[in-house]
């Protein structure tokens, strides 16, 4: 065992590529499920390290550099260049590979990346050393999404995942650059972790940084970018965004919660809602048997009167699945439909008349009670 005294390395602070959010030369994971705006996220990424200008609500500017893209999902000339080209990206510093040979490369050499293929990790390394020696260091590297440029991401083989991920955060410790690895959460996972990786929990574990995006119960186009893990500072706001023209425009106050305080957030407000819905269920059900009674009302009157009384016609039409209640239209030619109570039916025990024996007749049961069709 070799050991080495502390006091023989000399400390050194933590540099950023985007403050608090992606430190340098570490793993960084941003998770959020499909369509929320991952890729965007990364795309002014990517705009904002080619300027030197990467700070946003954090911080104002950042060291620029180069930027390697792994994209495995998205067309590099008709979605990912665009995009960058929205943002305002310097397009000639950013290098990109697919998950598969993309003819608008025009290009050999750029078929599947393997991520955990050692060799294609050591040319990965090359490349960082020799953009190093030309003065223009990487700064960034997004992979997007992780799953497409790993074998095993469907935690069957944890051990793999995280040596892959070891020998990703020592090419970033090396070489000094961010790795920004962009995955989705499945719903199962949304829930216990509340916006964590779909690739089991190892990303996270190895990952310095680990922020989510989520969408606004109330507001359907507004984005919050939210910290679930931050080791290398304290945790700080997360912030809330649109997307509009392929951009990203940030909002200019902070969102003072985490990912989980903001997931249990959400869930509450929607087990609050669902307690309200019921007990409008129950009062419309019970509004129903009272207008009805024993009578036929036509459906067009009902409804009125249920919106007199702050009823809607989808919570009064779920009160008459519940309360059993019955639909008919008038034998004319403009017959008018009509709602109407079903009604208690007495079985005689024993009976001569063929029309009252209970094989002939249409019932069903509704509330504990039999009633009749």
């Amino acid at each position: 065992m070799n050991l080495e005294g502390l006091s023989s390395i000399p400390a050194k602070a933590q540099e950023w590529v985007w403050k608090w959010v992606i430190p340098a030369g570490q793993l960084t994971l941003l998770t959020g499920e499909p369509n929320v705006g991952k890729s965007m996220f990364a795309m002014e990424a990517i705009a904002r390290v080619t300027k030197g200008q990467c700070g946003l609500a954090y911080d104002d500017q950042c060291e620029r550099g180069e930027v390697i893209l792994f994209s495995g999902e998205d067309n590099f000339a008709s979605v990912v260049r665009n995009r960058l080209e929205a943002a305002g990206a310097e397009i000639p510093l950013v290098s990109v590979s697919g998950k598969e040979t993309d003819s608008t490369l025009a290009k050999p050499g750029f078929a599947r990346c393997r991520l955990d293929d050692d060799r294609q990790l050591e040319s990965l390394e090359e490349h960082l050393n020799l953009l190093r020696g030309t003065g223009d260091p990487c700064r960034l590297i997004v992979i997007d999404p992780v799953h497409c440029f790993l074998d095993a991401t469907d935690g069957r083989d944890d051990a793999k995942i995280r040596e892959t991920m070891t020998k990703l955060a020592e090419l970033a410790d090396r070489s000094g650059a961010a790795i920004l690895l962009i995955a989705s959460p499945s719903p199962v996972e949304k829930r216990k972790r509340g916006g964590w990786s779909k690739t089991t929990p190892v990303l996270a574990e190895m990952a310095r940084s680990v922020w989510t995006i989520v969408c606004d119960p109330d507001e359907p186009e507004r984005r919050v970018l939210l910290p679930v893990k931050t080791n290398l500072c304290e945790t700080p706001p997360g912030i809330g965004f649109t997307i509009e023209n392929q951009r990203i425009c940030w909002e200019d106050e902070w969102v003072r919660q985490t990912a989980k305080q903001y997931v249990a957030d959400v869930y509450e407000k929607e087990r609050l809602q669902h307690v309200a819905a019921q007990s409008e269920l129950s009062r419309a059900t019970e509004w129903l048997k009272n207008r009805l009674g024993d009578r036929s009302v036509y459906t067009y009157d009902l409804m009125a009167d249920a919106a007199k009384n702050d009823i809607s016609e989808a919570t009064l039409r779920r009160a008459l699945v519940l309360s059993g209640c019955r639909k008919g239209k008038e034998r004319t030619s403009d017959g008018r439909w009509f709602w109407r109570l079903p009604t208690p039916l007495t079985l005689p025990v024993h009976t001569s008349r063929p029309e009252l024996r209970p094989e002939t007749l249409d019932f069903n049961v509704a509330g504990g009670e039999l009633w009749s069709s």
